[in-house]
């Protein structure tokens, strides 16, 4: 059963120690975690350290720890990006995502309804990516997977995805779309500053593109897609886009409007005033918390600050659905009323999920 309280959809786990030698002996620059103290560690790709990260990515105490300082009362933990390395070798990368899976829905099982998971697909591997997907489902138990913006070369739009995105559905398996590399590649300026500030943004709005004007969602319409990031720049890029197909004559422009009325996206854009323009993009039906958690400083803390300065212009049950019910939807749970945290900054009285004045 899941706990009470808001549901924080964009966080992220790795286990700790090695994979097993059946990944390790040919992916060779595998991502994993390495401890150095009770309270940190690094991530290392082969003999490479990746980047230093807090033991909550790993240790489920510190990141309840962690959730409960923030006013967090459920996360949904996805795989930290960089293990979605889609270019690895396809035997040794199944193995990988078995054991990243495994060990995800071990934290689920033991947080108590704290937690719930997503998992990780060999999504470039079609003979093991439904079976894979099959096991998250029926054997596991989880509530989607954690998918690239790209996948090893493919934009999600590829008809080579087409199977996944069937099972998927078939499944009612909830999709949460991360950027890939860090951004990296997605736009012509290097560098951590351009790569987090507007690679990523880009990134995810060029794979938010392929699902509204590439068909997906409308080829398989019970699809239940989050686009991390405030689905990056497509926010403020869509209505150039959209003229675009006008003037081009390419799309149904109402088809369009449908399609990106699908979308859930998350909160995590740093800014009240973009959130206030999320809300007029997508609704307050299709936004979700989002801190990627343990990663971003001042997260989850920031994320739930900006909403709280939004609160005031929104309706009380607005809020209550970006705190909370709109994530169970997304992740295909029930809906329990009245299960928000006492002291969020939302209320319980009936009202129309829309912006005031």
């Amino acid at each position: 059963m899941t706990a009470p309280g808001t549901i924080d959809v964009h966080a992220h786990f790795l286990p700790e120690g090695d994979p097993p030698a059946a990944v390790t002996e040919s992916f060779r620059d595998v991502p994993r975690v390495v401890r150095d103290s009770s309270t940190s560690g690094r991530v290392v790709r082969g003999d490479v350290d990746f980047r230093t990260v807090r033991s909550s990515l790993w240790n489920l105490s510190d990141r309840l720890a962690e959730m409960d300082a923030a006013g967090i009362g459920v996360q949904v933990i996805s795989p930290m990006p960089v293990a979605l390395d889609y270019q690895a070798p396809p035997k040794a990368f199944a193995a990988y995502c078995r054991w990243v899976n495994d060990a995800i829905a071990a934290a689920v099982r033991d947080s108590q309804g704290r937690l719930c998971g997503l998992g990780t697909l060999p999504l470039a591997d079609p003979e093991r990516l439904v079976q894979e997907l099959d096991y998250l489902h029926f054997d596991l138990g989880l509530s989607g997977v954690e998918i690239g913006t790209r996948i090893a070369g493919m934009d999600l739009d590829d008809a080579r995805l087409h199977g996944f995105f069937a099972a998927a559905q078939r499944l009612g398996m909830a999709i949460l779309v991360h950027p890939v590399d860090g951004g990296g590649g997605a736009i012509r300026r290097g560098g951590f500053v351009y790569n987090f500030g507007l690679g990523m943004p880009s990134d995810t709005a060029l794979a938010a593109s392929a699902l509204v004007f590439g068909g997906v969602l409308e080829r398989f319409p019970a699809l239940r897609i989050a686009m991390v990031h405030g689905c990056g720049t497509f926010t403020w890029a869509y209505p150039r886009l959209r003229m675009g197909a006008k003037i081009a004559r390419t799309h149904d422009l109402e088809q369009l409007d449908r399609n990106l009325a699908r979308l859930y996206v998350d909160t995590l854009v740093f800014d009240p005033d973009d959130l206030r323009l999320l809300v007029q993009r997508f609704g307050t039906e299709r936004l979700l918390v989002g801190s990627d958690h343990p990663f971003v400083p001042g997260q989850p803390d920031g994320s739930l600050k900006d909403l709280a300065e939004m609160a005031p212009n929104l309706e009380s049950e607005a809020m209550s659905r970006i705190l909370r019910t709109n994530a169970l939807e997304f992740l295909g749970l029930p809906v329990t009323p009245g299960a928000q945290d006492p002291g969020s900054p939302s209320t319980h009285e009936p009202a129309t999920a829309s912006i005031k004045g």
